[in-house]
């Protein structure tokens, strides 16, 4: 009798242990999102999202999707980042670390600098779609669309070279410091993944959509390096390429940024995100994602006035 009771007092400890693990995990997770802003700049994300669904029914788009902000966003991008984070390896001490680390004010400048480099550059990703699918759009309504190479993919007749202005001194420090980066490394490696993907779509009674798309790849691939360089000067100053250098060299850091997708499960994680689980969310309510072909052109155009508002 005194076995069982002391049987289940541990167990009773055990169970309570663990959930407290997992707590002080979540709140680590937490932590962290809120050091970094992801949580105010993903919910940006999903107003914009909220443009997908039909707004002719008796469903109130706006006021559902603010109840889905209010009940339950955080609890949603909290399970997301712990579910990443646990399957990369990140301890709490890591991401704790990690808080630390971004809250500082000298991590903020040079975080406020990134995004402006990063917004410059994604700004000369986007235009170029938004080109093609305003040409779509127009054809679509004329009932007249063929896939055909843009006026953009025409002119992809040489790389894009970096800015003469530019002064040897940052453009060396730049290409030993951010080229050689696990941050462009990553985001990069992504970027082309996500091209080949596309390529691999494209069936093979398509030569012309598939030629246009490896020439893109081909001219992404080359200008790149000149693109990142002439978006940076003027946003990433010479301090800021130095605390880059300091920052890439703490291990911590290096840990967070060497992201390895085969160690995550990404079907799991995709499902997991919050802007999914807000479709989901909003679907079981009632709404129903919009038919207009437009919505989704609306959609990106906000996206696109989003990221570059002086566009």
């Amino acid at each position: 009798m005194k076995k069982t009771r002391l049987l289940i007092a541990l167990l009773v400890m055990l169970v309570a242990a663990s959930g407290y693990a997992q707590d002080s995990y979540r709140q680590a997770v937490k932590d962290y999102v809120a050091a970094i802003g992801q949580f105010e700049k993903e919910k940006a994300y999903i107003s914009t999202m909220s443009m997908m669904f039909d707004r002719s029914g008796n469903v109130d788009i706006d006021q559902l999707t603010q109840r889905y902000l209010d009940e339950r966003y955080e609890d949603d991008m909290i399970d997301c980042y712990a579910l990443a984070w646990k399957e990369q390896g990140m301890t709490e001490a890591d991401l704790r670390e990690l808080s630390s680390l971004f809250s500082t004010p000298q991590y903020k400048v040079f975080d406020a600098h990134c995004k402006e480099w990063m917004v410059g550059f994604v700004s000369c990703m986007l235009e170029p779609l938004m080109e093609s699918m305003r040409n779509m759009e127009e054809q679509l309504e004329s009932g007249e669309y063929k896939y055909k190479e843009s006026e953009y993919l025409s002119r992809m007749e040489s790389p894009i070279q970096p800015n003469a202005e530019i002064d040897a001194e940052y453009a060396e420090k730049f290409n030993i410091v951010m080229m050689k980066s696990s941050l462009v490394k990553t985001m990069t490696d992504a970027m082309f993944k996500r091209m080949d993907e596309g390529m691999d779509c494209v069936s093979i009674d398509e030569p012309i959509r598939k030629e246009s798309q490896e020439k893109v790849k081909d001219w992404m691939t080359k200008s790149l390096p000149a693109m990142l360089l002439n978006n940076a000067y003027g946003n990433l100053t010479l301090e800021d390429l130095d605390y880059a250098a300091k920052l890439f060299a703490n291990e911590t850091f290096c840990k967070f940024q060497n992201y390895d997708p085969s160690k995550t499960d990404m079907e799991s994680l995709k499902n997991a995100h919050a802007i999914s689980k807000y479709m989901e969310w909003m679907e079981e309510q009632g709404a129903k994602k919009s038919e207009d072909p437009k919505a989704f052109m609306k959609f990106v155009e906000s996206l696109f006035e989003s990221i570059n508002p002086n566009n």
